[in-house]
């Protein structure tokens, strides 16, 4: 609960905070107050309830509880220690950037790479940064000509500059995150730790050094990140909210984001019974009882777990097609070739290149945004369930790599993507044919049409009742190597 208090001739807000090292309380200012002038108009929209006021507070400190009109009584009665006026402008927004310029250009400057191999390391170990730092200025000056509206307006007393200090530039993070979606992950890596240094309680942060952590094939660093994530995240939740409306607060979206991550790198990690543990979690704590079935269905892949298997990926296959090929491996091992057949017909049509990447089949440099979207879910879905792989399931890899290397098949993929670019170039002309015929092919029943063909080709055996589990037998779960 935050609360008001006296500094001096000033008046902060302020919130108790335990230290987990030394188990005292800490005081954390929450914002501070430098004048009558100041306090006279934070009062007039307390008296409101918060008003604007009160809404740059709660926007600057998600999870903190602050009780109005305390605060406002509280302000009332320190009034007297405030002075009339004072220059704000010099003290929130000029004199703190200056003393932060200015150490920052005096430790640059004597870095002369030129005089000291001292220095010279120095400059090589921060490179990242600093060539980050030379983007974000570059940008920031491009910039600083715009003309003033109601939208970059602030009030006299710099509140809005104020709150947007404690939150991390929506731009600056767009950039960032770019660099990791192009997968320049040195550049990514530079700029998201050089943030979550500068900013307190940073958990989107850790999420994309968690993300890159395990593009760079360390998911125990990625735990670690994802874990740290979660523990900032969870601090961002308002003080009240409903389980059913923490999807639609973006505030809670760092803390979901972290767990679904964290389910990811433990499978990666090989953690299993951790790994079943999150997905429980996100499915009873957060909800998202989709996400949880997707990691869960790697896990017992990995695991040998072949009913649990097919019952986890048969839940998603129809709204993520990726989740067929995943179920297609898990059918063969229990004995129900014609299903898996048409399983893997439907997953490889909605993705080719997954497909065949899956099967360690060779395919040439993606070429467009959709060849290479294919490509990245083919390399995902290899991560996931990397046990499997590894194990060697050589009947299973073997009967998919020879449905997908006949004739008739590789013909029927490569129209799938053949008809994607004719539905792109179509579409600047409003023509519908290689759209309808893209999700015709893309559909479950155009896939089980062409698997019973081919099934009935290779003389496949009627497949076996099979009865999936209602539960999950977590006792069986493969520990960790």
């Amino acid at each position: 609960m935050a609360y008001v208090r006296a500094r001096g001739h000033q008046v902060l807000i302020v919130k108790g905070d335990r230290d987990a090292t030394t188990k005292r309380v800490v005081q954390r200012t929450l914002f501070t107050i430098y004048s009558k002038a100041e306090a006279e108009e934070a009062l007039a929209d307390l008296a409101k309830g918060g008003g604007r006021f009160g809404g740059l507070l709660v926007a600057s400190h998600s999870g903190v509880t602050f009780d109005w009109k305390r605060i406002r009584r509280g302000l009332q009665n320190l009034l007297h220690v405030l002075p009339e006026q004072y220059d704000v402008r010099d003290e929130r927004v000029r004199s703190r950037f200056r003393d932060g310029l200015r150490s920052f250009a005096r430790q640059l400057l004597q870095a002369d790479p030129q005089q000291l191999l001292a220095s010279a390391e120095l400059i090589r170990e921060h490179r990242g940064e600093l060539e980050f730092l030379a983007d974000v200025i570059a940008w920031r000056t491009k910039l600083c000509e715009q003309p003033g509206s109601e939208w970059n307006s602030d009030n006299r007393f710099y509140w809005r500059f104020e709150s947007a200090s404690r939150q991390a530039p929506a731009d600056i993070e767009e950039l960032a995150a770019d660099w990791w979606e192009r997968r320049d992950l040195d550049r990514a890596e530079s700029a998201f730790r050089l943030m979550v240094d500068c900013l307190d309680g940073y958990a989107e942060g850790h999420n994309y050094l968690g993300l890159i952590a395990l593009d760079r094939g360390r998911p125990e660093e990625a735990i670690e990140s994802f874990t740290k994530t979660m523990e900032l995240g969870r601090h961002l939740f308002p003080s009240r909210i409903a389980k059913r409306s923490w999807w639609r607060d973006d505030r809670t979206r760092p803390y979901m984001r972290g767990m679904r991550n964290l389910a990811m790198a433990l499978n990666r990690a090989g953690r299993f019974r951790e790994a079943l543990d999150t997905c429980d979690r996100l499915e009873n704590e957060c909800g998202d009882r989709d996400t949880a079935m997707a990691h869960r269905a790697s896990v017992y892949l990995n695991s040998g777990l072949w009913p649990e298997a097919v019952a986890a990926a048969l839940y998603l296959h129809r709204v993520s097609p990726r989740h067929s090929l995943a179920a297609a491996l898990a059918l063969f091992e229990v004995g129900r070739r014609r299903e898996a057949l048409e399983k893997f017909i439907h997953g490889a049509l909605n993705g080719p290149r997954a497909a065949r990447m899956l099967l360690g089949i060779r395919d040439a440099a993606p070429r467009t945004r959709d060849e290479a979207e294919d490509h990245n879910v083919g390399v995902t879905l290899c991560h996931e369930v990397h046990g499997y792989l590894r194990d060697r399931r050589r009947a299973s890899l073997r009967f998919f790599k020879g449905i997908a290397t006949r004739p008739s098949v590789t013909s029927l993929l490569k129209e799938a993507e053949d008809v994607v670019q004719r539905w792109h170039e179509q579409h600047r002309s409003g023509g519908r044919e290689a759209f309808d015929r893209m999700n015709e092919m893309r559909s479950i029943d155009f896939a089980r049409n062409q698997s019973r063909a081919l099934a009935d080709e290779l003389a496949l055996p009627p497949d076996a009742p099979l009865i999936l589990p209602a539960g999950r037998r977590r006792d069986t779960v493969m520990a960790v190597n």
